[in-house]
């Protein structure tokens, strides 16, 4: 599916008009899931990854799987699909950023709520938490009652800590 497809007819639901809808990064790091037997806590959505999406196993770098596996249990599993980074999630991360995926569209919702559901999932647990790499997770919005635009992807009960493998881990915010 195209990045308009994915956001029109897998990411909102009715009673939401989208217009603008642009995708920057790989062509293979954005594709659709079905969670529905899985413990993700979501049916069915879209996925943004530093690498693939691709399910495949090509015996490439890491010299196996590469795409959305589990478990995760080697320590450079995984794809670098050599994009650039994004400088707001440079900003957050504090961190340089490679590979980012960011999905952009204007939306007017048709009432006065709006929700999204987000699972953040990282192949660099553990083994990079707090080692000078830091995946990170944005959900930014912006428009009348913003005052700019907002980052919603916080940790709930921190203040507003936003959601990295250095905030996300073991040993931080693990609940």
């Amino acid at each position: 599916l195209t990045p308009i497809q994915l956001v029109e007819d897998v990411l909102v639901g009715g009673g939401v008009v989208v217009s603008n809808v642009t995708y920057t990064g790989d062509t293979d790091a954005i594709g659709s899931f079905n969670g529905v037997s899985t413990n993700l806590g979501l049916g069915s959505g879209i996925v943004l990854t530093t690498g693939t999406v691709l399910n495949t196993a090509s015996g490439g770098l890491f010299g196996g799987q590469e795409g959305p596996h589990g478990p995760n249990d080697t320590g450079s599993a995984g794809t670098d699909n050599g994009a650039a980074g994004y400088q707001p999630l440079t900003d957050i991360a504090a961190e340089d950023t490679h590979n980012a995926a960011v999905l952009e569209f204007d939306f007017v919702p048709q009432s006065d709520t709006v929700r999204f559901k987000y699972v953040f999932g990282s192949e660099e647990y553990p083994e990079f938490v707090d080692a000078g790499f830091n995946d990170v997770f944005a959900f930014f919005i912006s428009g009348p009652g913003f005052g700019g635009t907002f980052n919603m992807a916080t940790i709930p009960g921190t203040g507003g800590t936003p959601v990295t493998i250095d905030n996300v881990n073991d040993n931080v915010n693990s609940a």
